[in-house]
């Protein structure tokens, strides 16, 4: 994906909400959207992440499942920790149109 060095430049604008996902010890991910991804498509890219999480169990591969099915619906994820709460992991979600 080409499309990776703009992440630092588009997030942390909004937070979407949190995703339960307990596993490697963590509780949950926080998620967050930059400008490029309008409020309306929230829903749809909670759903794609739920579905992603659900098949996922490891913190090493989790960023690969997840912008699998973010990809079909045109965004993609950069996955990081939660400075603020060290028990949760950050998703940063970017249009990649």
């Amino acid at each position: 994906m080409a499309l990776k060095p703009a992440l630092g430049t588009a997030f942390g604008v909004r937070r979407i909400g949190p995703v339960a996902w307990s596993h490697d010890g963590h509780v949950g991910i926080s998620v967050t959207a930059g400008n490029d991804v309008p409020s309306c498509d929230d829903s749809m890219i909670l759903g794609a992440l739920n579905r992603g999480i659900r098949a996922c169990e490891r913190t090493d591969i989790l960023e690969r499942v997840i912008n699998r099915e973010l990809w079909a619906i045109g965004y993609f994820a950069l996955l990081e920790p939660d400075v603020t709460d060290h028990s949760r992991l950050m998703v940063r979600i970017a249009s990649a149109r």
